[in-house]
């Protein structure tokens, strides 16, 4: 057995390596064979595979050197994990491929070689038995300027039989892979529409997520524009970076072209990391973690710290070395990063027992959960089941169902937070509005003391001044009457009765505006007195009815002055039209008070109405004017009715 076989690969490469080196320069006398079948161009109708056919040496150790090479080291099988992707480690190493083609026709023929994806040069040696050694071949006319990343052409003479080995570098990206393919020239327009159209079913889901993203965008701009919080800027700029990587993901797929291969060496990480970036920016403003969790703040605000800082590591690894896998792990570190802040709010959102921040947190699992499945499939060689769908094996597809779902919960987060700000503002408004009666309320009764003292003021000025004056005006003609006996003049007579009258009406007056009479019970005693005093000197029986208990019911100095008045001018009426011998006046204390005044007299006369209907109106006016109600009917005499509300 030999010892090669023996040997772990690892090592093998090693033992291989050594004993290239050790050979040196040395022709070797034979081509190299390896075991591989050849492949016959009459196979190759339209496109083949020739996976099986192919050999791969990867220079790790930097060995080969193509200008006079006759064989390679090592060549082993190509993996099926290489078809999927490339792994980081090899991505910047040179990769040689070795095939044998056999021309079975009777006239020269070419086919073209496309190696896979994404090649920035590809460089072909054929074998020349003459010098025993592989010569470079010269790139054949017919090949587009794109071209020459994908595909190299061949050509046999008629029987030919030759080896070649064809030398690949990759452009820096994880989605690189290795599917040797040899096809017709003519079929090669079609070959490529093929491979761009394996992923056809992800490409549609993607521009259906790229719209929702959109659709986001335009919800964030009218967000920012009815509320001004920066937090929907922030939104926006996240959804729009992450959809323009999605788009471009889409619709450059495998295209040959340097613009996607500056894309998918640098600028989707940088389209990634720079929307990420803005989304803990948005995280912080959305949950006012500033103010309200304080500790979530230093972690998402560190979160940005560390991508910014990897994006600036990644950009100067991308453009001024050739290390690649030190560059791939700077970009897994970042994700990572991404990852266990992930799990921090998770958890911090159970522990804190927010809302807001669960319906985050959920949406942050599925972020979590489909973004790690997504960075696995990147970074692993192995895929799922084979007989699943390749949507299933689409690392992009995870990513972007994790974007979706955590989409559908922010939306329910803005939802009840609107909800919450809703209900604030409904509680601040009313709570403005409460502070803002009662502030009008306090006002009023600040009105109301002042209009009370002025009112108890003006009350006490006319007792002390006009009232002491008005009744040495009647004390004065009282005695000029005494003095001037039977010769009294009819003038003096008259001075004494208008004085008599004037004390009357202001006593009144003053009654009505001092504030301690603004009661019901009050104006009740005032009232049987008045009709005491009043009836005094006539023949006529009064008596006045009321409750044994009255509560302390408010009656303003304005209802008291209209009722009184009412009640002056029905007992006037009375006195002097009524030929009554008695009056009963009647109070009646509930949700209103209900005045009434019985005579037993001869009833109200409709010819005689003229003489005092003046006074009807009058009454009628002033209780109208205090929400009240008069009537006034025949009933074994007459009977007034006053009625004013006291709610």
């Amino acid at each position: 057995m030999p010892i090669s076989t023996l040997l772990r690969p690892k090592f093998r490469t090693f033992f291989l390596a050594f004993l290239f080196l050790s050979n040196g320069d040395r022709l070797q006398a034979n081509p190299p064979n390896s075991g591989l079948d050849t492949i016959l161009l009459s196979a190759v109708r339209l496109s083949v595979g020739i996976t099986p056919q192919t050999g791969i040496y990867i220079d790790t150790p930097g060995l080969v050197n193509e200008n006079h090479f006759q064989k390679l080291p090592a060549l082993y099988f190509i993996p099926v994990s290489m078809s999927r992707k490339l792994q980081a480690k090899y991505v910047s190493k040179s990769i040689f491929l070795q095939f044998s083609v056999k021309n079975d026709a009777d006239t020269a023929a070419s086919v073209y070689f496309l190696p896979g994806f994404y090649c920035r040069s590809i460089n072909l040696f054929k074998y020349n038995p003459a010098k025993q050694k592989f010569e470079e071949s010269p790139q054949l006319p017919g090949l587009k300027p794109n071209d020459k990343n994908i595909v190299s052409r061949l050509k046999l003479g008629p029987r030919e039989s030759a080896t070649f080995i064809a030398k690949l570098s990759f452009i820096k990206t994880t989605v690189n892979s290795i599917t040797p393919i040899l096809a017709q020239g003519f079929y090669l327009p079609t070959l490529y529409s093929q491979i761009q159209n394996e992923r056809k079913l992800n490409s549609i889901i993607t521009y259906l997520v790229c719209g929702i993203m959109l659709m986001m965008i335009f919800y964030s701009f009218a967000g920012y524009y009815t509320s001004r919080r920066m937090e929907f800027l922030y939104y926006s700029t996240y959804a729009f970076l992450l959809g323009i990587m999605f788009f471009f993901k889409a619709i450059l797929y495998k295209q040959p072209i340097p613009s996607n291969f500056f894309f998918e060496s640098y600028f989707d990480f940088i389209l990634q990391a720079s929307g990420t970036l803005f989304y803990f920016m948005f995280l912080r403003s959305f949950t006012n973690a500033r103010n309200d969790f304080p500790f979530l703040n230093k972690v998402l605000f560190a979160q940005q710290v560390i991508t910014f800082a990897g994006m600036l590591v990644f950009s100067g690894l991308n453009f001024f070395t050739t290390h690649f896998l030190v560059q791939n792990q700077v970009e897994n570190l970042v994700k990572y990063a991404w990852s266990v802040s992930t799990i921090i709010f998770i958890l911090f959102a159970i522990l804190k027992k927010s809302h807001i921040l669960r319906y985050l947190a959920i949406g942050h699992g599925f972020l979590f959960l489909f973004g790690f499945l997504s960075l696995y499939l990147i970074n692993s060689p192995n895929r799922f089941n084979t007989t699943l769908n390749a949507l299933v094996n689409d690392s992009l597809f995870w990513y972007e169902m994790g974007v979706l779902f955590e989409l559908v919960f922010f939306m329910i987060a803005l939802s009840y937070k609107n909800k919450q700000e809703i209900t604030l503002r409904a509680r601040e408004k009313e709570r403005l509005l409460l502070e803002y009666e009662k502030s009008a309320i306090e006002r009023k009764i600040e009105i109301l003391a002042a209009q009370q003292d002025e009112r108890n003021r003006i009350s006490a000025d006319m007792h002390d001044e006009l009232g002491s004056g008005v009744t040495a005006i009647r004390l004065l003609s009282e005695l000029a009457k005494t003095k001037m006996k039977e010769n009294t003049p009819v003038e003096i007579e008259k001075i004494s009765n208008s004085a008599n009258d004037l004390i009357t009406k202001m006593n009144t007056i003053i009654w009505t505006m001092k504030s301690s009479n603004d009661t019901v019970d009050n104006t009740i005693a005032y009232v049987r007195a008045y009709t005491a005093e009043f009836l005094d000197n006539t023949n006529l029986k009064y008596k006045v009815e009321y409750p044994e208990s009255i509560a302390p019911i408010e009656l303003t100095g304005e209802k008291r002055r209209n009722i009184f008045l009412c009640i002056k001018e029905a007992l006037n009426n009375i006195a002097k039209h009524s030929k009554a011998s008695e009056v009963i006046i009647g109070f009646q204390v509930g949700a209103g008070l209900v005045i009434t005044i019985h005579d037993n007299g001869t009833g109200l006369n409709p010819e005689k109405m003229r003489d005092f209907s003046n006074g009807l109106a009058n009454m009628r006016k002033r209780m109208e004017n205090i929400d009240g109600h008069f009537s006034i009917h025949n009933e074994n005499g007459t009977v007034v009715t006053l009625s004013v509300p006291l709610v």
